[in-house]
């Protein structure tokens, strides 16, 4: 064989050595890009669905012949969620612009429910006698430690709970005279910003302007 046609082969052969490397770097590299997506997908937690109603009162009554402020958040139907994956998120913005923003997950602060220090919940606490017996140093009815299922209601049951709940100031009442809470745009009308999100899948399973009653 010439020297000649030799040059020609091998100047035929190189490009297409090239195309193939070419082909197999591409090859390789999607194969790695779909074993890290297909890697990210796996680690995808489903989010719950369900349906829930929220609400806000400053005159629910007090058992005792008046009234008091009141949250409750209800389970009307959907997948029963363990408490510890979510995120209770709140906004209530007064007519000056200033904005109280509070978080309460499984791990927030517990709360002195009556003022006596002795008994103590993280909010919202869970309102089944039945099932967690009375909140208050009792952890079974503590946000963070129960799963919260159909028919299930959360509470954050007095005008002082509420405040604290929300952020808010408040000053205790001498009896007779009822706990309030020192915000007076705080009132019916009023509208809280109120959001539940499923932290492991960072997914929102509640949002909601809730006007106060």
């Amino acid at each position: 064989m010439s020297t000649k046609m030799k040059s020609r082969m091998d100047s035929a052969v190189s490009p297409v050595i090239g195309v193939l490397l070419m082909l197999v770097v591409t090859i390789i590299i999607a194969a790695v890009v779909s074993g890290f997506a297909g890697g990210l997908a796996g680690d995808t937690k489903a989010a719950p669905s369900a349906s829930i109603d929220v609400v806000i009162t400053t005159s629910a009554p007090d058992g005792m012949g008046g009234t008091s402020g009141q949250i409750t958040f209800e389970m009307l139907s959907g997948d029963s969620i363990p408490t510890k994956d979510l995120e209770i998120i709140t906004y209530f913005t007064n007519s000056t612009g200033h904005i109280y923003k509070t978080s309460h997950t499984a791990n927030s602060e517990m709360f002195d429910l009556y003022g006596y220090g002795t008994d103590n919940a993280r909010l919202p606490y869970l309102s089944d006698i039945s099932k967690v017996g009375y909140a208050g140093n009792n952890a079974n009815a503590d946000f963070g430690n129960y799963t919260w299922s159909t028919g299930g209601i959360l509470s954050v049951g007095s005008t002082r709970q509420v405040a604290d709940f929300l952020g808010l100031d408040w000053t205790a009442g001498v009896y007779p005279a009822p706990d309030t809470i020192d915000d007076v745009d705080f009132k019916s009308g009023a509208s809280v910003e109120l959001t539940i999100l499923h932290t492991p899948s960072q997914k929102i399973v509640y949002s909601k302007e809730v006007v106060v009653k």
